[in-house]
């Protein structure tokens, strides 16, 4: 029935007369493109002058379109798109690139290339991808970026097919209870609408159709406009798990798939819409969210569907405003941070509401600062959420050194190239590693799905983080086991502007952290403890210039750093290839006699003590394990600050003391809090507010509930 009611839409949307596009009024791209000092520069026209940028002084300018050059000699000749499924991910803006140093045509003519399904999944939008989430995100750089360089049947068909896909929700969710407290009240007419659509529709279902409670709650009740009460039906279902929540909504949904509807399911099979039967990618990650509530929002601008727009503009505020008060799901993620970054710099470009071109710099401006504060000498640190590289690469291009370039240029980078926006200075000298040290901050993360019912009200992730003058240790904790988190990260400094990294673990992997893993951190010195009778631990170790061995201590140097690593119940003979290792090594003990095992580390500066030496001899008897059989170990460090971890046996959230004082975790709120006066990032959780200082360099910025946007100080 679904697709019979859109057929008859679709067919009025063709007889609308359509007006001229707004792409027109836009730059074709040939004409923004330069070269000055022997650098293409793209001149990206600029937003609207209350929301630009600060001004990179020229010098960094002209070091910007420098790296940005190395960029796109890394891409030149790969032009070709891939149109099965979400193939346009890398093959989208790794043609884009092309069109820079002169090969128009052929760019636009693998641009406009047919999709593979567009006679079959995307045959409701005019045959062009509006699905996929990776894709859409291309789509929209190619569609306001280059509009008018493209065939202008095409770029109608665009317009067309991204009206029709716009012309209701493409992707209703149990959340529209979130935008019950909007303060638009066609935002929450419309949510109310679908919602209760979907309690009509639920009330068909039958009851064995998923695994789990498919029955309402509240039946019989009418429950208004009350965001409360709708949060406790909502509630009913989310408890369920992820799968069969979105199961239930995938069945219930008020517009499915024109082609599939409700899908054959289930949610977790495959993506594409034949399963899923959603309009657009459902899949709710941070950086899939990021791509597709973009997306919408600007082809329901873009085509005059104002109540899909608003509903949009709802969901963007929602999570930006959040951003600045919990952080996000996804934290800094090393694998997926560059691919929630991406969309919001097609957000700042072409969206027309100044209003959400400002909450799209305020996205921007605290997500480059999140990815400053992890950039380290080319790596990005741990902790981090959702391990697997590639925010290096795409931060390179703002906060790295130009004469070390990453092995890979991130094909995500078109987007930044061909935007105007800039980052705040203070947050790239955050990147550079340029303020005062040692700094030391503990930030709180929230839950991945923290827009759930209930999941918003404690944080899910402590990390702590210390910048040395020529290092760096951070270090996570929380209630139980995370798989895709890495919690541990040392960073030692090299002369050649590098750095070394010595990463632990337990298991036989350095990602995830592991049910019975707690860990303490105080400055410069760190514990890491579980209570096991099996634990195997894994450790990668850099080259050393020197390492010594003393009564089962291991002490090492590294250019100006000296630690000390201190082994618990793992036995020596694992530890022996360590001295005379050539180079990086892999250190992998297993747990000896007794019930707890693990080690201790502290680092320091080399200039904090009058040689290794002396380090040695003062570090030798640090560590203090008279009340190991009550899982309590101590640290003392050489500047007499001590740090005692003690088990706790209720959840992994260990019982920490810093120089005798108890550390509250759930105190700890603010996504960024420093822990003296030299921490570079701020955020007051209550305020919503983000300072950054470095490098001579202040920025102060602040959003409120309602998405209005106030920066204080820019310089």
């Amino acid at each position: 029935m679904s697709v019979r009611c859109f057929a008859a839409m679709a067919s009025l949307s063709m007889m609308l007369v359509l007006p001229p596009l707004l792409a027109e009024d836009r730059p074709h791209p040939a004409d923004i493109i330069l070269v000055e000092d022997d650098a293409i520069q793209v001149q990206a026209p600029p937003v609207v002058e209350e929301w630009r940028p600060q001004s990179w002084p020229q010098t960094e300018e002209a070091a910007y379109w420098r790296r940005a050059n190395w960029v796109f000699n890394y891409h030149a000749g790969r032009i070709g798109v891939r149109t099965h499924g979400e193939q346009e991910k890398s093959t989208f803006p790794q043609t884009m690139f092309n069109y820079l140093p002169g090969q128009h045509e052929r760019v636009i003519e693998a641009l406009q290339s047919r999709d593979r399904q567009a006679d079959t999944d995307h045959s409701w939008t005019e045959g062009i991808d509006f699905y996929w989430t990776f894709t859409i995100k291309g789509q929209m750089r190619k569609y306001f970026f280059f509009g008018p360089a493209l065939d202008e049947e095409y770029r109608q068909r665009m317009y067309r097919g991204a009206r029709t896909w716009t012309e209701v929700d493409p992707r209703p969710s149990f959340e529209l209870v979130r935008s019950l407290r909007s303060e638009d009240e066609k935002v929450r007419n419309y949510a109310t609408e679908l919602l209760k659509q979907f309690r009509a529709n639920i009330a068909e279902l039958d009851l064995d159709e998923v695994e789990g409670d498919i029955s309402d709650s509240m039946a019989g009740e009418d429950l208004g406009q009350d965001p409360e009460a709708w949060t406790r039906w909502w509630q009913h279902y989310a408890d369920q798990g992820w799968q069969t929540y979105e199961n239930i909504e995938r069945l219930a949904n008020p517009y499915p798939h024109p082609v599939h509807g409700v899908g054959s399911g289930p949610v977790g099979a495959t993506w594409d819409p034949p399963v899923r039967g959603m309009r657009v990618d459902a899949r709710n990650t941070d950086n899939m969210r990021a791509m597709r509530n973009v997306s919408v929002y600007l082809m329901a601008e873009e085509t005059g569907n104002e109540r899909v727009q608003r509903l949009y503009r709802d969901k963007l505020r929602d999570f930006i405003v959040h951003l600045y008060r919990l952080h996000h799901g996804e934290w800094d993620s090393e694998n997926y941070l560059h691919h929630t970054i991406a969309p919001f710099h097609n957000l700042y470009d072409f969206a027309q509401d100044p209003e959400v071109v400002g909450m799209a710099k305020a996205a921007l401006d605290y997500l480059y600062a999140s990815a400053a504060v992890k950039y380290y000498r080319g790596h990005s640190l741990a902790p981090t959420k959702r391990t697997g590289g590639g925010l290096e690469d795409f931060v390179w291009l703002y906060f790295g050194d130009e004469n070390n370039p990453p092995q890979r240029a991130y094909y995500d980078l078109f987007h930044v190239v061909s935007s105007s926006y800039r980052p705040p200075m203070a947050a790239v000298q955050i990147g550079r590693g340029d303020f005062a040290r040692p700094a030391e901050m503990i930030n709180a993360k929230p839950e991945y799905d923290y827009w759930l019912p209930g999941r918003d009200q404690q944080p899910s992730t402590w990390e702590t983080i210390y910048y040395g003058e020529s290092f760096y240790l951070g270090t996570a904790v929380s209630r139980g086991p995370q798989g895709d988190v890495r919690a541990w990260d040392v960073a030692l400094d090299r002369e050649d502007g590098g750095a070394d990294l010595l990463r632990a673990n337990t298991g036989n992997r350095t990602n995830g952290k592991r049910r019975g893993d707690q860990i303490g951190q105080y400055r410069n010195l760190a514990i890491w403890l579980r209570r096991d009778n099996d634990a195997r631990f894994v450790f990668e170790m850099p080259g050393f210039d020197q390492v010594v061995q003393n009564h089962g201590v291991w002490f090492m140097q590294h250019g100006q750093n000296y630690l000390a690593l201190y082994p618990i119940n793992l036995p020596a003979q694992a530890w022996q290839k360590m001295e005379g290792a050539d180079g990086a090594t892999s250190i992998n003990p297993r747990q000896g006699e007794g019930d707890y095992a693990g080690f201790a580390l502290q680092i320091v500066d080399a200039n904090a003590v009058d040689s290794f030496a002396d380090f040695q001899q003062m570090a030798a008897q640090a560590l203090d394990l008279s009340n190991l059989d009550q899982g309590q170990v101590q640290l003392r460090g050489v500047d007499n600050r001590v740090l005692t971890l003690r088990l706790n046996s209720e959840n992994d959230l260990p019982h920490i003391e810093r120089d005798g004082d108890a550390l509250d975790w759930l105190s700890m709120r603010n996504p960024y809090q420093g822990m003296d006066d030299h921490a570079p990032i701020q955020v007051d959780a209550q305020r919503g507010e983000l300072q950054l200082q470095a490098g001579g360099h202040r920025f102060v910025q602040s959003i409120d509930q309602a998405g209005r946007v106030t920066t204080t100080i820019d310089e």
